[in-house]
């Protein structure tokens, strides 16, 4: 697998003034952490496929993070990689898969994931601003990565403890979400039989978690039922066949079919940080963990392709195509009367593993070739052509202080907790605002 394999997301808006696009990026690839956005105590991170050439001026970000390590220092400005769940090189409760679940939820179900506007809505705090937002995700992440209790953070308003509130309950209403649960997915499927001009071309099977997708035809075509009733493009389901309505058309041809989810597979990816720029972290020498979220306007899709003929020499099928975290290569048809057929080419996704190939098929005359099929999860944009570029070196920023000094906030309420018996509320101290 490349350093650097980025899928790019499409997204229409903008999240807390985030850039028009996402990245996806695949484990092991790097990505640089930019300085701390939010209140001083809290924050979260935003995150670039490549450096800023200016890091003064680093312009928006595609992703955000926060921390899941509070008594380790933040270091901002320089790259991390990024990795499963099971690449976290801390010790503290996030260890625990029942904590991550919790951890997954709150970011599924927080800012910058949700728009401010919904989040509020959602968490009974219409019109939060959103360094309340970012402190009421940041103080609930903590809540289960560093604590096994309820702390009496400082809130800076009540619209944050409101909001800190609803993520816990919600979080502990259930037993969380699953990296599975949490990660978008889409793929569309294609038929390996021989496709027709003058005819309904299909099925395509759109196969996802999320409850409805829509789907587009490029260049234009009708998307029909099996008998040719016309469907909602907007409103297609898991598991929905399609078809191209192609009565009208008398000529071979190609048309490229995007299905296309809202979110992403890239929320609760883990970036594990050096302290030294350029170095590999290691569990004994690592700058404090934080935890990958998409914004709320990010969408994943998958594509495939359809070919056709005019049905009078060679016949043509349509290519198999998946999306999100596997992409799947092109199934090739079988040939028309004539001739060797060639299976269909096949494009892997940057999203994850590929596998696929053409099927051939043998008999007199003329050749006929199989239908490429692309497994992308991009919208509008393509995978880079040179997945393996990574991203520049930039020398590191100082380290940003995330506890209260000596032993940091958490530490300094074991201690309290020690002396007065664990009874007595206490207030949690602030954390310094991270030194750039």
């Amino acid at each position: 697998m490349g350093l650097l394999a980025f899928v790019v997301l499409f997204a229409s808006g903008t999240a807390a003034a985030s850039a028009g696009v996402a990245v996806s990026p695949q484990e092991g690839s790097t990505v640089y952490i930019g300085d701390r956005e939010g209140y001083s105590g809290t924050g979260v991170f935003p995150i670039y496929a490549h450096a800023p050439a200016n890091p003064d001026e680093p312009g928006e970000p595609e992703l955000w993070a926060y921390c899941i390590e509070h008594d380790v220092d933040a270091l901002t400005d320089v790259k991390g990689t990024v990795g499963d769940l099971g690449s976290y090189l801390g010790t503290n409760r996030f260890t625990d898969p029942t904590v991550q679940s919790k951890v997954l939820w709150v970011l599924a179900h927080s800012y910058p994931a949700l728009s401010l506007e919904e989040f509020g809505t959602a968490a009974g705090a219409p019109g939060i601003a959103r360094n309340d937002a970012i402190e009421a995700t940041q103080y609930a992440i903590w809540r289960y990565t560093d604590l096994d209790y309820d702390a009496p953070w400082a809130w800076e308003t009540t619209d944050s403890e409101t909001a800190y509130r609803y993520l816990l309950a919600g979080a502990n209403a259930g037993t969380g979400m699953t990296p599975a649960e949490a990660a978008t997915t889409i793929s569309i499927s294609a038929p390996s039989t021989p496709q027709d001009a003058g005819t309904i071309v299909g099925p395509f099977v759109v196969t996802t978690n999320q409850a409805t997708v829509s789907v587009s035809v490029d260049p234009a075509a009708a998307l029909t039922d099996a008998k040719g009733a016309a469907l909602d493009p907007n409103s297609v389901v898991d598991g929905q066949a399609l078809y191209l309505d192609l009565r009208g058309t008398n000529r071979s041809g190609t048309a490229t079919i995007t299905a296309t989810a809202a979110g992403s597979a890239v929320t609760g990816r883990v970036v594990s940080v050096p302290t030294t720029p350029g170095d590999t972290p290691t569990a004994a020498d690592h700058a404090q963990s934080i935890i990958l979220v998409a914004p709320s306007d990010a969408t994943t899709s998958a594509k495939a392709v359809a070919r056709w003929n005019t049905g009078e020499g060679n016949s043509t099928s349509g290519g198999n195509g998946t999306g999100g975290s596997n992409g799947t290569g092109g199934s090739g048809g079988n040939g028309g009367s004539g001739g060797n057929g060639t299976g269909g080419n096949n494009s892997s996704s940057t999203g994850g593993s590929s596998t696929g190939g053409g099927d051939n098929s043998t008999s007199g005359g003329g050749n006929s070739t199989g239908g490429d099929a692309t497994a992308s999860p991009t919208v509008g944009v393509t995978p880079s052509a040179n997945p393996s570029v990574s991203v520049s070196p930039t020398p590191g920023g100082p380290l940003a202080e995330t506890g209260s000094s000596g032993t940091g906030v958490i530490a300094g309420i074991a201690a309290a907790l020690a002396v007065v018996g664990g009874g007595v509320l206490f207030t949690v101290r602030r954390r310094r605002s991270a030194r750039h």
